[in-house]
């Protein structure tokens, strides 16, 4: 296989072997290119610059090219197309393609933006021809798109399909299909705060948005089609990879939210990662987090009801579904605090005299032929052990008091958690999250709250 490379200033070549070593390719192409622009505003240009993201595939039926409108030649050809809103074009024609990827923010509407008495409005965001065989006009109900040509319309964010003829009878306000109360519309992403970062401002339709992080590697990198999966149901600036910038770009960008909801696609690292971060940004009393198995530790979610694993990312929308419905647990989180003492060698000070002592006499016991060797050595390992005993009451007194000089670090609350709603235990294994401070004692971090999917 080779994939071709195409910027601004050169086009190059890759060859891979096989798919997967094709996508080794494209990931680490992304990571080299957007590795400086995170932590600043330049940050912004891969999210919202309406850029393509392209990606070779081959086409088990005949598809067209959005640039040319000729067909990509041949049954299984390998064209190009966006991993996010599935624009079609050939290698050739990628580079012409003009930067009309799935909108983001507001500025990226454009002129197409909808005014109306209640406000900005979000119009449909149409992308011609590649419909599925089984596509029905919303306005006529009759079957629409072609195998013959670059025919008929698909919105990319309610999904619905129109004959070019009945799209001015179609209402021009997207609804955002099925995952909407997950979805921010790009008209919520309207301003850059002093930092360089976007501020989102949650509409009403959006009581509740979703901001969901994938570690693509998880999964033996399945975690890629489910990046791409959730970039084609949400808005894109509301999916973020975590091997490439880690969590802190997505909270930020939603921390002015009052309430919205998290979810971790990958392993119990993955979340740990993200509970870490959100414990830095102080988000805990504002957001719910639920997690989508892929990785190999997957502990937290079998106790949270979601299974040990899912690998099918064309339920996703019944996910979302299932996220939107989840009730609110609390969940633990604690810290082992530890500190450093000496231990009196084996052979030192008193200990050695009891030994010797509790050695002694148990020989005589052991070996005794008369009754009264055995009461009086008794009596006198009885005399011994109380003595020890107490002893070492005085000094486990003497060592607490010497704790106190080593405060308990406070532990920050963490966030509610989504699982299903059946009652579940939170087993031990739970204790994978917790975190190695260095300290005097062992207090119990306080509750943190999980939300349980209903119907689970």
């Amino acid at each position: 296989l080779s994939i071709q490379v195409i910027t601004p200033f050169r086009r190059l070549i890759l060859c891979a072997e096989n798919r997967k070593e094709m996508e080794d390719w494209i990931s680490s192409l992304k990571s080299v290119q957007s590795r400086e622009h995170y932590e600043t505003a330049q940050f912004n240009v891969e999210h919202f610059s309406g850029m393509h993201n392209w990606y070779a595939c081959s086409h088990a039926r005949p598809t067209f090219c959005n640039v040319c409108r000729d067909s990509l030649s041949g049954v299984t050809s390998h064209g190009l197309s966006c991993e996010v809103c599935k624009f079609k074009a050939h290698k050739r024609c990628a580079v012409r393609a003009t930067n009309n990827c799935k909108w983001t923010t507001l500025a990226s509407i454009g002129k197409d933006i909808i005014e109306d008495e209640d406000g900005i409005a979000m119009p449909h965001q149409w992308l011609e021809g590649n419909l599925p065989v089984s596509a029905k006009c919303a306005v006529c109900d009759k079957t629409c798109g072609s195998v013959l040509r670059l025919q008929d319309w698909r919105c990319l964010w309610c999904k619905a399909m129109v004959h070019t003829v009945c799209m001015d009878l179609y209402p021009r306000k997207c609804p955002l299909g099925q995952c909407k109360v997950s979805v921010i519309p790009p008209t919520a992403l309207n301003s850059i705060d002093s930092d360089g970062f976007w501020k989102a401002t949650c509409p009403p339709s959006c009581a509740s948005p979703l901001l969901v992080f994938v570690n693509s590697k998880s999964g033996d990198n399945q975690g890629v089609k489910f990046l791409r999966r959730f970039k084609q149901l949400l808005n894109p600036a509301q999916v973020f990879d975590l091997v490439n910038g880690g969590p802190h770009l997505g909270l930020r960008l939603f921390q002015k939210f009052d309430n919205f909801r998290i979810l971790v696609c990958g392993g119990d690292g993955s979340v740990g990662w993200v509970l870490s971060e959100i414990d830095k940004l102080n988000l805990h009393k504002q957001c719910q987090l639920g997690v989508l198995p892929l990785g190999t530790g997957n502990d937290l979610a079998r106790v949270l009801g979601w299974g040990p694993s899912c690998d099918d990312d064309t339920q996703l929308p019944q996910i979302l579904e299932k996220l939107e419905r989840a009730s609110t647990k609390m969940l633990d989180r604690w810290s082992i605090m530890t500190y450093e003492m000496k231990i009196l060698s084996k052979h030192s000070g008193p200990i050695s005299a009891y030994e010797d002592s509790v050695a002694a006499h148990l020989t005589k016991i052991l070996n005794a032929d008369q009754n009264s060797v055995v009461i009086s050595s008794a009596k006198i390992l009885c005399e011994t052990v109380k003595d020890f005993v107490a002893k070492v009451g005085k000094s486990y007194e003497r060592s607490t008091e010497n704790t106190e000089e080593y405060p308990s670090l406070p532990s920050p609350s963490p966030p509610p958690f989504l699982s299903p709603s059946h009652p579940l235990p939170v087993l031990l294994s739970l204790l994978s999250f917790f975190s190695l401070f260095s300290s005097s004692s062992i207090p119990p971090h306080s509750p943190c709250p999980l939300s349980l999917p209903s119907g689970g």
